[in-house]
């Protein structure tokens, strides 16, 4: 049996969990020590930029969201929005830690508690949506699509996976995790 939309999502929650992780370690480290490697803080917003916004919500945004709202329930148009604006949020909080790392490398002045800051609301906020999405919204899910509705959402699925692996960007997002993992949680 193929696998439910959801269970692919919550398989992809579990790697951007992972980075999460990373994220909070060096937030914390650059409160503790006001230092850090701009270049492993770039290589994380490049991995959210990319993974998570242009694969995964590209996922719920192009195909998971529109399937689910073909129920035609009206509980689900509150969700979703809210859901969205969360996206947007999360995008204004990667661009803020843009601008400090920036600032940060031509040597402008820069906040060491706004730049720890920013990726510390950015990982509340994003395990925040995460739980919601796989405690609430897929159950929901699950229960209200049928199993057509299901199957299309795969497909689509399928075809955003292989366009981005066509790019070599899920290769470059494994080695980066791998990478940054075993710096900051081995």
């Amino acid at each position: 049996m193929r696998m439910k939309p959801t269970e692919k999502l919550i398989q992809e929650h579990i790697v951007i969990h992972l980075m999460l992780s990373i994220m909070l370690i060096i937030s914390e480290s650059i409160k503790a020590n006001k230092v850090f490697y701009t270049n492993d803080v770039e290589k994380i917003i490049d991995f959210f930029l990319n993974y998570v916004d242009k694969h995964h919500r590209s996922k719920e945004e192009k195909a998971f969201y529109p399937g689910l709202s073909s129920v035609h329930s009206s509980i689900v148009h509150y969700p979703i929005s809210s859901i969205l604006e969360e996206h947007l949020t999360g995008k204004r909080y990667l661009n803020e830690i843009i601008s400090c790392v920036e600032n940060c490398k031509i040597g402008g002045t820069f906040s060491c508690e706004k730049i720890a800051d920013c990726m510390k609301n950015y990982v509340q906020l994003i395990e925040n949506h995460i739980q919601n999405e796989e405690n609430t919204l897929f159950p929901f899910a699950n229960a209200a699509m049928c199993d057509n509705t299901q199957k299309q959402i795969s497909e689509q699925f399928i075809l955003i996976d292989e366009e981005f692996e066509a790019k070599g960007e899920s290769e470059k997002c494994t080695e980066l995790l791998s990478l940054l993992t075993d710096k900051y949680l081995n």
